[in-house]
């Protein structure tokens, strides 16, 4: 179908190819498709990465462009980001396309590791067993996308995106009616957890009080290994820093990885290069938030897990956070200069 458009993600790692992405971005909205990729989100850490399998999912061709760099690794899986996202299209059968650069020993230092071993195995995997282009330059890697995505889209076409006026109607109405279906269900959950939640506490401590915050780190000058520290912290420190990111909601899961090095460095005024805040901490500032009246706890259903746990601040914590953090006028101070 002429008019039918896709979503193709397109993967690589980013400072090196950064020229090269843009040009393939360019040459598939040219041909009137819709490429998705790490502008809108780079894969840093593993709370990112949950978010772009969500994109990944809705995508029907995954292109993988692969230089001289192997790219950031995961902590919890010891391989980069770039690797776990070219997994995850293999497990949902997502039709792939791999452009590995032709020789990257060749390539300038300062678009290639300094150690190829990883890299170099990352190519060998994705080039066994499997149909790929190797590419020499920019434009030498658009004509081979381009070439690669038409002969995609006649040989394993998908569902892609139509027309409005092209839809089923009939099938647009059974797939209302479903959600509503849902939304009955979801709000019956969210329901019967409201009916199990704990009465208000008392005694609780206040917003200027301190905790103790445990974490791990790496110092700058520590290679791979990882110490335990802590340090004391106002509960509204940790409100002020945590609040305007639950603005939308998180996976309560999640909450842990916004304690991050930035906050901690913040607050210790050291260097670390990682940071991981404990997770019993994390969720006592989950508890204590929540018993504060300034975030909410609730189930939903994930794409792919059943009911999870999410957090998001409450009307008491936006205007509690307006309180702490706006700037307060200084009209009516006066001073008085001898």
């Amino acid at each position: 179908m002429s008019d039918k458009k896709y979503q193709i993600f397109v993967s690589s790692t980013y400072k090196d190819l950064k020229n090269e992405r843009k040009a393939v971005i360019e040459q598939i909205l040219n041909m009137g498709h819709l490429p998705v990729g790490m502008e809108l989100f780079v894969a840093s850490d593993d709370e990112q990465f949950e978010y772009i399998k969500r994109i990944i999912n809705n995508c029907d061709y995954y292109v993988l462009i692969l230089g001289g760099c192997y790219g950031s690794v995961s902590k919890n899986t010891g391989i980069s980001y770039t690797e776990m996202e070219y997994n995850y299209a293999i497990e949902k059968n997502i039709p792939i396309l791999i452009f590995p650069y032709e020789n990257i020993r060749k390539l300038p230092k300062s678009k290639r590791d300094e150690d190829l071993t990883n890299i170099q195995n990352f190519i060998d995997k994705v080039s066994e067993n499997r149909l790929h282009k190797t590419w020499k330059n920019k434009d030498d890697l658009c004509l081979k996308v381009i070439n690669s995505l038409h002969n995609a889209f006649d040989e394993k076409p998908q569902r892609g995106w139509i027309r409005p006026d092209e839809y089923d109607n009939s099938k647009l109405l059974n797939e209302i009616n479903e959600l509503r279906k849902h939304n009955l269900e979801l709000e019956k959950t969210v329901s019967e957890y409201k009916k199990q939640l704990v009465p208000k506490i008392t005694d609780i401590a206040d917003m200027d009080e301190l905790f103790e915050l445990h974490f791990e780190y790496k110092s700058n000058h520590s290679g791979a290994n990882y110490y335990n520290s802590s340090f004391n912290v106002s509960w509204n420190q940790i409100f002020s820093y945590i609040a305007p990111k639950l603005i939308s909601p998180l996976s309560a899961d999640s909450l842990k990885y916004k304690m991050d090095t930035k906050f901690i460095n913040k607050i210790t005024q050291k260097n670390y290069a990682n940071t991981f805040v404990d997770e019993d901490d994390a969720n006592t500032i989950k508890i204590q938030l929540n018993a504060q009246g300034l975030i909410d706890v609730y189930p939903a259903k994930s794409t792919k897990h059943g009911v999870i746990e999410f957090i998001q601040i409450t009307k008491r914590g936006k205007s509690y956070l307006q309180q702490i953090k706006t700037v307060k006028t200084t009209k009516n101070i006066q001073t008085n200069i001898s």
